[in-house]
């Protein structure tokens, strides 16, 4: 069995009108994978000083270790946007590294 658990998966919501400041991820050995479910217009992703946008049905991929921002500037009959998101690991993290990194992803039992 491998244990190389990496990190967590879930759906994010971010109502009209939210803002989430700066912040980046602990270490740039994971990506983050988010699948737009529902994706209303004026949500924006800047990730190290690049405009991204979600799209309903497609996966966007991000390396939060880089400084980012999340807002929804769409009113408030806009709905929600709404992603799944998944940690990966990055490509370039080898499977040695993986398995020495494992324990900082394994999350509390």
């Amino acid at each position: 069995i491998n244990s190389n658990s990496l990190g967590s998966a879930g759906f994010w919501l971010l109502g009209p009108g939210a803002v989430l400041g700066s912040s980046y991820g602990p270490t740039n050995t994971r990506l983050r994978c988010h699948l737009g479910l529902q994706t209303p217009a004026l949500c924006e992703l800047v990730v190290g000083g690049e405009p991204q946008c979600w799209s309903e049905g497609h996966c966007l991929l991000v390396d939060d270790s880089f400084l980012h921002t999340v807002s929804h500037k769409g009113p408030a009959d806009a709905g929600p946007r709404v992603i799944l998101s998944v940690d990966l690991w990055h490509p370039n993290v080898a499977a040695a590294e993986r398995q020495a990194l494992d324990f900082m992803f394994t999350p509390d039992l």
